[in-house]
């Protein structure tokens, strides 16, 4: 009885440690796209080496997004997974498809950061954050509806319902960034240092609602 446990604790840390792996590499492919400018001996000089690091702001710019983006989901897994105490085939196959698409974040970013005028090019990296952050929230639905199996037996109702709401912070400021950038073009992406505040929202109006019960 004891092995068989073990197994079921190994392979539960084998789904972490896998997850951690990729939001890992996804962050580490961010910083791969940011290339040192090629400047040529004769035309080197200060004002060549300030314009070459200014044409690079794009790309800055969409690494330091991706990265902050990605960190949040990440914190938001780990949350959830804190109070998911086993799995099931349904669990492993959601938390796969959001690795998917948390694995792509690196093309939309690198897209985006050659293009960074391109509405087209800034509404498919906003929609490959906001397709993960939906999944991440599916795997917390999938594992709240199984509850009795799957979430560890101190979790109250308000605990889920607040991890619940707060799964959609990111795919709220994302859908906002889309419409923002078919209206005013691709500078949508000054919505996403909100995501923390509208994540704090949400999770408050989980606690003022078990408050008010």
């Amino acid at each position: 009885m004891n092995t068989r446990r073990e197994n079921t604790t190994l392979s539960f840390e084998r789904i972490l440690f896998f997850s951690d792996a990729v939001f890992a590499i996804a962050i580490t492919l961010l910083v791969l796209e940011i290339k040192v400018p090629h400047i040529p001996h004769e035309t080197l000089s200060e004002a060549a080496v300030r314009h070459a690091l200014v044409e690079l702001l794009p790309k800055f710019a969409g690494f330091f997004f991706s990265f902050f983006i990605i960190g949040l989901m990440w914190i938001e897994h780990h949350r959830i997974f804190r109070f998911i105490g086993d799995y099931d085939m349904g669990l492993v196959w959601r938390n796969l498809l959001f690795m998917l698409f948390v694995a792509f974040i690196p093309f939309p970013t690198a897209m985006f950061s050659e293009y960074f005028l391109s509405t087209t090019a800034f509404i498919l990296y906003v929609a490959g954050f906001a397709t993960a952050a939906a999944l991440k929230a599916w795997i917390w639905h999938h594992a709240a509806a199984r509850r009795e199996s799957l979430i560890v037996a101190d979790v109250d109702d308000a605990t889920i319902r607040e991890i619940a709401r707060r799964s959609w912070a990111v795919p709220i400021v994302c859908g906002v960034a889309m419409l923002a950038a078919i209206f005013v073009g691709p500078f949508g992406g000054f919505a996403f240092p909100f995501i923390p505040l509208v994540a704090n929202l949400l999770g408050r109006s989980a606690k003022e609602a078990k408050a008010e019960a």
